[in-house]
């Protein structure tokens, strides 16, 4: 099946009313199972990545095999570059480069900054999207991050941490924002948050995060734009059903997959000290990542949506 467009994608979501699953490439070899369990379990998928990651996994060679990989499938695979861990003057530069190399969906992230500067970012980036025929995707209201990379980064999670409403997506903000960007695709702030890779937190996971569902269903009603979430992995699982039911058109999940495969690496290593080569350490835990895409496949309605 040739390779998609994301907003074909999150179009043919809305209408059945479930959510893509947006899953994380951490290294080359997590491609198979993706597109694996995606064929498996009969759902549309896209592969994201932050254009750090894709630089230092090498540029053209792991776009290349996430091109020919979605190719190759079974099901429709789009695939989408991920915001950067800081948005200065370099973002829509290097992001202009992402296309240039093939992935059909961009994501400029200027939620921490003025909302002017936000707006003049995503309208500059949806213009450049428009001609180019890629998907243009941006970010209103903050999502929490807490890990030492992310802009405004300010210490590590709290355990009694909840997200402030005044951090959240504004449903009119939100119409304003896509009436002056025109940007295909909008990444909504309500009420998750993303938690540190280096907290040492295990499986199973604290899923704690609540999500606003009125104000949710109130950002749904004011823009026509599609809607994605980020941070899934410490959010209550219920709620990204429910988001997935009430017209959120992607969620992404990164930090649960690459959590499971670090500790299953360490684990694997510790207790095997005669294996050696690479594809065997790695087994077990590209296994269990996959077993965690399959979960969150389910949970978003995306199994057998392609028969």
């Amino acid at each position: 099946m040739p390779l998609v467009k994301e907003k074909q994608l999150l179009e043919f979501a809305e209408e059945r009313k479930f959510a893509v699953p947006g899953v994380f490439a951490f290294n080359l070899d997590f491609i198979k199972p993706i597109i694996e369990v995606a064929e498996e379990e009969q759902a549309p998928i896209a592969i994201c990545q932050g254009p750090e990651f894709i630089d230092s996994f090498g540029a053209n060679i792991f776009t290349e095999a996430c091109k020919t990989a979605a190719h190759d499938a079974k099901v429709p695979v789009a695939l989408s570059v991920d915001h950067t861990f800081v948005t200065d003057e370099t973002t829509i530069p290097w992001l202009i480069r992402m296309m240039c190399l093939g992935w059909s969906s961009v994501m400029v992230d200027a939620s921490l900054l003025p909302y002017e500067e936000n707006v003049a970012m995503a309208k500059e980036l949806a213009g450049i999207c428009r001609a180019a025929g890629v998907s243009s995707v941006a970010a209103l209201g903050e999502v929490r991050r807490f890990f030492p990379q992310a802009m405004k980064y300010s210490g590590p999670y709290q355990e009694d941490f909840e997200v402030p409403p005044e951090i959240m997506t504004d449903p009119e903000q939100a119409k304003d924002f896509v009436e002056q960007t025109g940007v295909d695709t909008l990444a909504v702030s309500v009420g998750q948050y993303v938690r540190s890779l280096w907290d040492g937190e295990l499986p199973p996971f604290h899923k704690a995060a609540r999500l606003d569902m009125n104000r949710l269903e109130q950002i749904r009603k004011a823009t026509s734009a599609h809607l994605v979430l980020h941070g899934a992995t410490h959010t209550r699982e219920e709620d990204l059903t429910e988001a997935a039911k009430r017209g959120v058109s992607m969620i992404k999940v990164a930090s649960e997959q690459a959590l499971i495969w670090s500790n299953e690496i360490r684990k694997f290593v510790t207790e095997h000290k005669d294996v050696m080569f690479p594809e065997d350490i790695q087994k077990p835990a590209l296994a269990a990542v996959k077993e965690s895409m399959r979960h969150y496949i389910s949970l978003f309605g995306a199994d057998g949506q392609i028969k």
